[in-house]
């Protein structure tokens, strides 16, 4: 998996409590000076994952002839799914819904209920592809297999553990060595770590909008750009100074 790590400009925040002559305490402490950094740590890599939602939208007079043409496309649909090499336990249904289409009266004027004309059947599943290479092909065929719901195409990185772990590291090597430069030019040196918070974490990109009310049957691959995604920690650490 390709990495390049790449470390942020941070935020400096130095805050100072002054010391107290040898002997003095206040609340049994002696108060000592602080250093406040904050370190950020990055890396960019190729996802491995794609996901998708795709399903089946049919309309009819009534709600059983609906039924039978969306049950029949998303069988044909799944059969596509399972010829492109993926696994049951990579395909979800997320959504069935059937409704009544309803034609509204043209004017407030006219005292009369909405007018039941069909019914729409809808029905999605969402999908993992592990081969990003098929992902082109598995959106061609599943259009060619009668799919006219297609949203929410996004990549994903499955085991992200190990990114965000070489992330930490550079978020607090990037920290310290903020710390260390800023108390050097003090005339001092960090001592004990005082304290230690964590934010971010992984960014994924915006997912790419397919949806469409109807789509035609096409003859090549969807042409798709899987690109890099970034993974992002920063921490909030704290130094005692040590006494001048």
């Amino acid at each position: 998996m390709k990495k390049s790590l790449i470390i942020l400009t941070t935020l400096l925040s130095l805050s100072a409590l002054p010391a107290l002559a040898d002997g003095d305490k206040t609340g049994g402490s002696d108060l000592k000076s602080t250093i406040a950094v904050t370190g950020t740590g990055s890396l960019r890599a190729a996802p491995d994952m794609a996901i998708l939602s795709a399903g089946v939208e049919s309309m009819a007079k009534n709600a059983k002839d609906a039924l039978a043409d969306n049950n029949a496309k998303m069988a044909a649909l799944m059969a596509e799914l399972e010829k492109a090499g993926i696994e049951k336990k990579d395909i979800q249904t997320t959504n069935f819904n059937i409704h009544p289409q309803l034609v509204y009266p043209n004017s407030a004027s006219e005292a009369r209920a909405p007018e039941v004309v069909g019914y729409v059947v809808s029905n999605r599943a969402t999908v993992r592809i592990h081969d990003l290479g098929s992902v082109g092909s598995v959106l061609t065929a599943l259009v060619n297999a009668g799919s006219n719901d297609i949203s929410g195409l996004s990549f994903d990185i499955s085991n992200k553990k190990e990114l965000l772990d070489e992330a930490r590291k550079a978020a607090l090597a990037d920290a310290r060595h903020k710390a260390e430069l800023y108390a050097t030019e003090l005339g001092s040196s960090v001592d004990k770590l005082q304290s230690l918070s964590e934010s971010g974490g992984f960014i994924p990109p915006q997912p790419m909008m397919m949806r469409a009310a109807k789509l035609e049957a096409v003859a090549s691959d969807v042409p798709v750009a899987e690109g890099e995604m970034e993974v992002s920690i920063t921490v909030n650490a704290n130094w005692f100074l040590k006494d001048k």
